[in-house]
């Protein structure tokens, strides 16, 4: 983004504008190419799905949508890209209409859906769906492919697992090796850790929400949701609706189904520790650090046992995700070395010290799920930790990208 909007001279042209129509300030989107006929377009993608429409621009406005950031005014902006001003009022007309300006329209859908989400009790059936529709058809198929999967036989207590978040058709020998392991905990409730790479808030994000699958729904376990909130505050649920931006948690409910029953959750997103907070008032978040420290003591005054699932996926490579050559079988190699390394840190079962390494190496494969793990360390402070499974993922025969995810548990006396 530029630094010289303050020397192009503000307009009087468009007065009387409302504040976020006059400075607009777009909200986190996720930009998707499609293609319309034979036109290419740019569909902007809102990970929280407050609107029911999704909008569509050309290529070119991509650029002029990095410079709605709060501080350029339409002409200012409508300037520095040689647009009409009317044109730019126009486009940012229709991005406050469909919820992905920061003003009144978006602050209202947000209070329209918490207030859905606390009617329903659950979070909305997303991409967990995709595993099936009917109930015994996908009950069925979660038996399958457990039995298709070896038992692992865990020799010690497992109190923590890690579980990816991949595809359940793709990925699903890791999913049931994974839930072979959480059948024997006999866990009364599940603390379900995902990672906040699209919502808003800065710190630890719980949901006051269960989750749901096709095989029916898991509700809250309120008890312990209510004790976190009344330790910590509002702040650990004012941005809540993050939970609507990540599927992580919502692909563990049919296996938590199948393998443990109706048992209650607590659904919990962390921040990624290798960015920086938007804001820079601690007071404002709840910290990894503070959260891992009360709920532990909550956790452990609770009656009955609970087991906590790390979810989210390891590297993420090739030309999708920004590296200049596709994935052949030497990266594929590379990457499988790279992330040994990392569970091997994983392995010894210090947060700190595989926050550490992680660090160190600046997370170059992209490690997705870094804030849940460290959280699922600091919660069950394992003995003993095993690899379960190891994958990889190839998205496509061109190799544009890759994702790699394991299972992985933790526990001991």
């Amino acid at each position: 983004m530029p630094d010289d909007s303050s020397d192009i001279p503000a307009s009087t042209a468009l007065e009387g504008l409302p504040e976020h129509i006059a400075r607009p300030h777009l909200r986190r989107i996720l930009p998707q190419p499609v293609q319309q006929g034979q036109q290419q377009g740019i569909a902007l993608r809102d990970p929280l799905g407050l609107a029911d429409r999704t909008m569509v621009v050309a290529p070119p406005v991509m650029k002029a949508l990095g410079h709605l950031n709060g501080e350029w005014t339409i002409e200012q902006i409508a300037q520095h890209g040689g647009a009409d001003p009317e044109q730019v009022l126009k486009l940012v007309q229709s991005l406050d209409e469909v919820g992905l300006l920061w003003g009144p329209t978006c602050t209202k859908m947000e209070e329209d859906r918490k207030q859905a989400v606390h009617t329903e009790g659950v979070l909305p059936l997303r991409q967990g769906g995709l595993i099936g529709q009917h109930t015994d058809d996908v009950g069925g198929l979660i038996n399958d492919w457990l039995s298709q999967t070896e038992d692992p036989e865990i020799e010690f207590p497992v109190r923590g697992l890690v579980a990816p978040r991949l595809d359940h058709h793709v990925m699903w020998p890791v999913y049931a090796a994974v839930y072979h392991a959480a059948k024997h905990t006999g866990a009364d409730r599940v603390v379900l850790l995902g990672n906040n790479h699209y919502g808003v808030g800065d710190g630890v994000v719980l949901s006051r929400a269960g989750v749901q699958s096709p095989l029916g729904r898991l509700e809250p376990d309120t008890p312990v949701i209510d004790a976190l909130v009344n330790e910590l505050g509002d702040r650990l649920v004012v941005d809540e609706l993050d939970h609507l931006a990540d599927h992580g948690t919502e692909m563990q409910a049919p296996w938590i189904t199948a393998t443990l029953g109706d048992v209650p959750v607590v659904g919990v997103l962390l921040p990624d520790p290798l960015q920086d907070p938007i804001d820079d008032d601690e007071a404002a978040r709840v910290t990894p650090d503070r959260f891992n420290t009360v709920a532990a003591q909550i956790l452990a005054e609770a009656p009955g046992k609970t087991l906590v699932i790390a979810t989210g996926d390891l590297s993420h490579v090739g030309p999708r995700f920004g590296e200049p050559r596709p994935v052949d079988e030497a990266r594929q190699t590379d990457v499988e070395r790279h992330d040994r390394e990392f569970i091997g840190a994983l392995l010894q079962g210090d947060a700190e010290a595989f926050d550490s390494a992680i660090k160190w190496h600046r997370n170059p494969t992209r490690w997705s799920c870094v804030g849940a793990v460290q959280t699922m360390l600091a919660l069950t402070q394992p003995t003993e930790l095993e690899l379960i499974d190891y994958r990889q993922q190839l998205v496509d025969d061109q190799g544009s990208a890759m994702i790699t995810a394991a299972g992985i548990a933790a526990g001991g006396g």
